[in-house]
């Protein structure tokens, strides 16, 4: 036996052992973790929780699927720190945190509370067309958890419900019944009402007040929610004594048109409601249309009249104008916007009159004004002659005898009929087309609301009590209408000498007291003759 080689190889296996033992010692060494807590619960507000990290590892991580989203998470050490956002959410929200440290893993239940469930729906009254249709309702919540349920099962309303919005679809509506049902929206303890309407055929329709200033959105959105479409514009043109009108055809079978009137696009003046024919005469004849009135806050305001009325509420007066004239048959609603007058205004003792006799008589001429006006004591202030024709005489003004008392008229103006600049003669030429008296003391007759002069209280009351009625505004000027005698008279302010003085114009007009589409149009045209008489007085 060679002893050198036996205990080189007795010294090799010692080695080789030696290093086998070591190397399975380290091989068998189980990686450890342990965690300080396996749960952590938040409130719904920001918050922030320490985790104690032992392993025998030099390294560990930690993740979490919502990190970067509401959680955060911080390795400072031996520490974990676990962190959350602000829960705005109606809902408990949970997660997890697992950490690893060389396969060694720990798992941290992670949840937070909910916030206080918030529910808002916009809007929460919802008008739709008898014809039916569409509409929305936007739903805001913090949670995506809500529901819709009905005051009642309804078969003409169909309700689809997404996250954000609920659509209601609305069937046809061929009754004269207006249908509603409520519908409740739930998240949680909170319940938000909805209140749908709809609404039937409309035999009857109201205006909605446009406001002051006139609020031209409000007005469409009215109309078009009931079923209206804008038929026609027109933008205001004072000079011509066109206001600015908005004219609807809307949903009523009788009832079709309905015109929302301003004189400059800012200040409510009338809004017209026309039904044509008999069919519109008998509408308002019959007593459900009065209950109709009523059940809307409408109230008589004269007790001799039942075509005169006044809602308190909405700031609205109502004038009936009935024509049952062949071939002019037809209804007004005329609505006016209620402005509340500021203070007392002395007015005349009785409505003064131009010279009524020398009106439009064909009898009557310049020879025949000036002899009346002699025989007065007037005095002739300025005659203005026929641009077209020089040898007509276009106007007189005279100043009246003696010193007016502070209700009466200093000055009288006579316009004439003339040749046009057409060379067309009228069938009363050379007569008195309109009238004109002339009052020193402006708030006779007219306050001033803004930079508006509107017509006082105590003068409408006085032109009542003669028979008669609001026409409608035009420019600055203000038209009424007495039936019997077709007399028209235009109250304004004009200006004498640079001094602002009260005018009151009059005119024999039989078109302006008819009522329907046809009669709308003749006052229009009636109210644009007076104001090129005004634009003329030579003042």
């Amino acid at each position: 036996m060679d002893l050198k080689k036996t205990f080189y190889s007795l010294i090799l296996g010692a080695f080789v052992l030696c290093l086998f033992s070591c190397a399975k010692e380290d091989e068998f060494e189980l990686p450890t973790l342990v965690l300080s807590e396996n749960s952590v619960n938040f409130e719904r507000g920001v918050g922030e929780r320490n985790i104690s990290v032992t392993t025998n590892q030099s390294n560990w991580v930690a993740s979490s699927p919502q990190e970067g989203e509401w959680l955060s998470l911080v390795q400072d050490g031996n520490v974990l720190k676990v962190k959350v956002a602000e829960n705005k959410m109606g809902a408990e929200r949970t997660s997890y945190v697992l950490v690893n440290a060389n396969g060694a893993t720990g798992k941290v239940e992670v949840r937070q509370s909910a916030a206080d469930v918030t529910l808002d729906v916009v809007p929460t009254a919802i008008y739709l067309p008898q014809m039916g249709g569409e509409k929305t309702v936007d739903v805001t919540t913090n949670t995506s958890v809500y529901d819709v349920t009905p005051s009642e099962e309804v078969s003409w309303l169909k309700v689809i419900k997404s996250d954000e919005e609920i659509k209601l679809v609305a069937e046809r509506n061929d009754t004269y019944l207006n249908r509603q049902v409520k519908l409740y929206a739930k998240s949680g303890n909170i319940t938000r009402e909805i209140v749908v309407l709809q609404s039937g055929i409309q035999r009857y329709i109201l205006p909605i007040n446009p406001g002051a200033p006139q609020n031209v959105h409000k007005i469409m959105e009215y109309e078009l929610g009931r079923g209206s479409y804008l038929r026609e514009y027109q933008t205001a043109m004072p000079s011509y004594g066109l206001e600015e009108t908005y004219t609807f055809i809307t949903p009523s079978p009788i009832f079709t048109l309905i015109q929302y009137c301003s004189p400059d696009g800012v200040t409510p003046s009338q809004i017209i409601s026309i039904g044509d024919g008999s069919r519109a005469i008998a509408a308002v004849k019959d007593k459900a249309f009065e209950k109709f009135l009523a059940d809307n806050g409408y109230v008589r305001s004269n007790s001799a009249s039942d075509r005169e009325y006044v809602n308190e509420k909405d700031l609205l007066s109502l004038k009936v104008y009935v024509s049952e004239k062949a071939n002019n048959e037809g209804v007004n609603l005329t609505f006016k916007p209620i402005v509340k007058q500021v203070g007392e205004y002395k007015t005349f003792d009785k409505v003064p009159y131009y010279p009524l006799e020398l009106l439009q008589k064909d009898g009557v001429k310049v020879a025949q004004v000036e002899a009346y006006e002699t025989n007065a004591g007037s005095k002739e202030e300025e005659r203005t002659m026929n641009e077209h024709k020089q040898t007509e005489v276009s106007q007189l003004q005279y100043t009246l005898k003696g010193t007016p008392g502070a209700k009466d008229a200093y000055g009288r103006i006579h316009i004439f009929y003339t040749t046009d600049k057409d060379g067309k003669a009228p069938d009363k030429l050379g007569s008195v087309q309109i009238g004109a008296l002339l009052f020193k003391d402006v708030s006779l007759g007219l306050w001033k609301y803004g930079n508006k002069w509107l017509v006082t209280n105590e003068l409408q009351k006085k032109l009542g009590e003669e028979g008669f009625s609001f026409v409608r505004t035009a420019g600055a000027t203000h038209f009424f209408a007495r039936e019997r005698d077709h007399l028209l008279i235009a109250v304004t302010r004009v200006a004498d000498n640079n001094t602002p003085v009260l005018a009151l114009l009059y005119n024999y007009d039989p078109s302006i007291s008819g009522a329907g589409s046809k009669a709308l149009k003749a006052q229009e045209r009636a109210m644009q003759n007076m104001l090129k008489a005004k634009a003329a007085l030579k003042l």
